[in-house]
């Protein structure tokens, strides 16, 4: 036993020699080895595809863009521009030139995502080289800040956000051209024009960005050099044609834009001027939380303790390994960079001021109407006009190790690499939701086949973070309904029971409209369906589910009224390739739904059909409802020792909660199937066992 671990013992103080030797090689090597400014936005395309590319093709469409994309591809791009022509109208025109370029295709656009979250980046590395032109160290150290900002987690939302990034590009673009325009007269006006065409494609398009355009004079202040009255009659001089564009959009939106504040009020200008005090101290408020969740919240958000619970042992594992790497990573590379480029004078300060100001311009647009970002979906979009600012700021922080290149350095990686982990976290939760949606829309088109028109789907309270019962309203559409049409709905009972499908009281009508289109339902057109995993999707049984405790009591109230012969067995559903192909994987799940759709429709011998491949599989129920469909085939087929079977298999798993749907269940069978003695034998049997009431 001794020598045997002697040995081991020896080989491994081999082992961590040769790691050390080889360690201590790499680094001497290193020590030849520096990255001069050309490689910048490499690097910066290598961290933009290490934050947001990692297994891009897992993930699909959210939120809004699902239902924007059902419009656009099965009701027509007319309908799209009609759902933006009362909020952004401009910014619509942008996805009829995106959207048939692109396709309904998710993987495509998380793509294109990458490349255009990288480009914001480099145009921010582009306008911070032209304030320190003769040092990169702040442009780089901010451009990588701004670059994997982990307060903004909806980047993977990559048909929207493309769209918003698009936009972001734009002012950024502009700023660097007015800067252009300023150090070099001689093409000052074609590049000047540009500058202002690209600021109005942000005024006129969007809010978020908006305030951001007063970011511009301060740096030309930063700019120019002289006495502060020649600066700012410089500046003034300079800002005179972005002012007049800046005043115009504004003229437009605040008189001849209807539609200005459909979404928001202006609730702390209303407040204002109802009461001064009041209203000012609310804003002062908004601005302090808004200052925490952008700037000190954000940056510590990567460094919080992972819920390995939700995420699962091994993404979080990967999630702290990617972080660990992406640290080494961002460590050398910035180490070796500082090698080639000298610290230069002292920049903290200014970038402090410029951090600062970007950050006040960027809230102008939200304090108006009383919004506050926050760390959590959805509300942490409202952190994105203050990234800039937000990064700028931790920028000049790091800069005041000046003295410290070691800290300096650590520090810079560290808020890097776990920004990376932390959006690699939120990336898995984004892949999750996806698998879970694909999954449910798997299942009920194997279940329901076709539906009738006018149909009305009502569900529990999904398991999904990014979608609501609106977004995933669309993708049902495409399904089943045929182009140009929106025949059925989908609604959380949480949300809807009490309010538009009026507690459940039949034959009463009711609409919904629906950004293009107007969907026209009744209360007595509904079908209920559960979805928990890993428990497959359910409809709902009047009869059955009415007693099953498994269901929140709003469910079952919803299971009463659910008809389920609006159920068609015709095969109508078509899944869009773009989206869920290929088909899920055959498991527990196909063969229940199958089954289940077979006991609606009496083909009792294709349920044992089922029932003999479904029971021999590696998977298995994970509700025990789920084994009711092939027990009462089995009694309509005669097998009384496999009901037997299956329905105490089903009880063992909650005497409490499922003894009253098995009740049910065997009244039904004994109702619906023909007398026989073993028949008589095996229900006297299982009834006294549930403690079933004749």
């Amino acid at each position: 036993m001794w020598p045997g671990l002697f040995v081991k013992a020896v080989s491994g103080a081999s082992a961590c020699n040769l790691i050390c030797e080889s360690t201590m090689n790499f680094i001497k090597k290193l020590e030849s080895v520096s990255f001069s400014p050309r490689t910048v936005p490499w690097f910066l395309l290598a961290v933009s595809a290490l934050t947001y590319g990692l297994f891009f093709w897992a993930r699909g469409f959210y939120w809004d863009e699902a239902p924007w994309t059902y419009i656009y591809y099965r009701l027509g791009p007319a309908a799209l521009t009609q759902t933006f022509s009362t909020s952004r109208p401009f910014w619509g025109m942008l996805y009829q030139i995106t959207m048939p370029v692109i396709g309904p295709y998710p993987w495509r656009w998380q793509l294109l995502m990458i490349v255009l979250r990288w480009l914001t980046a480099v145009n921010v590395w582009a306008i911070l080289r032209q304030v320190w032109p003769e040092n990169p160290r702040p442009a780089l150290w901010a451009s990588l800040l701004f670059l994997v900002y982990p307060g903004l987690g909806q980047n993977f939302i990559s048909l929207m956000y493309a769209h918003f990034y698009i936009i972001l590009n734009c002012f950024l673009v502009s700023l660097y051209l007015s800067i252009l325009a300023l150090r070099n007269p001689e093409r000052r006006i074609p590049l000047t024009i540009g500058a202002i065409l690209l600021s109005c494609v942000n005024l006129i398009t969007m809010e978020y960005f908006y305030f951001l355009e007063f970011f511009r004079y301060v740096l030309f202040w930063m700019l120019i050099d002289g006495p502060w009255r020649q600066r700012l009659r410089r500046v003034a001089t300079l800002a005179v044609p972005y002012a007049f564009v800046f005043l115009a959009v504004t003229f437009w939106r605040a008189f001849f834009f209807q539609n200005q504040n459909a979404s928001y009020g202006y609730v702390n200008l209303d407040l204002i001027r109802r009461d001064p005090l009041q209203g000012i101290l609310k804003v002062f408020a908004d601005v302090l939380a808004s200052f925490w969740e952008s700037v000190p919240h954000a940056w510590l958000f990567s460094f919080e303790p992972v819920d390995v619970t939700t995420l699962g042992a091994r993404t979080a594992a990967f999630a702290f390994g990617l972080a660990f790497a992406a640290v080494l990573l961002v460590g050398i590379y910035v180490y070796l960079f500082a090698r080639a480029a000298q610290p230069g004078r002292v920049w903290a300060g200014q970038a402090l001021l410029l951090g600062l100001a970007a950050w006040v311009f960027a809230g102008g647009a939200f304090w108006l109407v009383g919004i506050r970002p926050l760390l959590h979906f959805s509300s942490d979009r409202f952190t994105m006009p203050f990234m800039l600012g937000s990064s700028l700021i931790v920028a000049s922080l790091l800069g005041l190790l000046e003295g410290r290149p070691r800290m300096q350095f650590a520090s810079l990686a560290l808020l890097v690499g776990f920004s990376i982990g932390k959006q690699f976290q939120t990336s898995a939760a984004y892949m999750r939701d996806w698998e879970l949606q694909r999954s449910m829309f798997w299942q009920m088109s194997w279940r329901i086949p076709a539906l009738e028109e006018g149909t009305t789907l009502v569900t529990n309270d999904l398991p999904l973070t990014y979608f609501s019962d609106n977004s995933l309203s669309g993708p049902l559409n495409w399904i089943y309904s045929p182009p140009g049409k929106m025949n059925y709905i989908l609604y959380f009972a949480s949300v809807r029971v009490d309010g538009i499908l009026a507690g459940l009281k039949p034959g009463k009508s009711f609409q919904q409209y629906y950004l293009a289109t107007t969907f026209y339902g009744n209360t007595s057109q509904i079908v209920a369906l559960n979805f928990s995993p890993p428990g497959c999707l359910r409809i709902l049984d009047p009869e059955i589910d009415v007693e099953n405790r498994l269901l929140p009591p709003l469910m079952r109230d919803v299971a009463a009224v659910s008809k389920l012969s609006l159920i068609k067995a015709d095969p109508s559903a078509a899944l869009p390739e773009s989206l869920y192909a290929p088909e899920a994987s055959h498991g527990w799940c196909y063969y229940f739904e199958q089954a289940d759709l077979a006991r609606q429709t009496g083909n009792w011998s294709r349920i044992v059909e089922l029932g003999s491949q479904a029971f021999k599989l590696d998977d298995y129920p994970n509700d025990p409802l789920e084994r009711f469909p092939f027990i009462e085939g089995y009694a309509h087929h005669g097998n009384w020792r496999r009901v037997e079977e299956l329905a105490l298999q089903s009880f063992k798993v909650s005497p409490n909660y499922v003894g009253a749907p098995l009740c049910r269940l065997l009244n039904r069978i004994d109702r619906e199937v023909g007398y026989s003695d073993e028949k008589k034998i095996s229900l006297n049997d299982l009834n006294m066992k549930f403690s079933c009431l004749p």
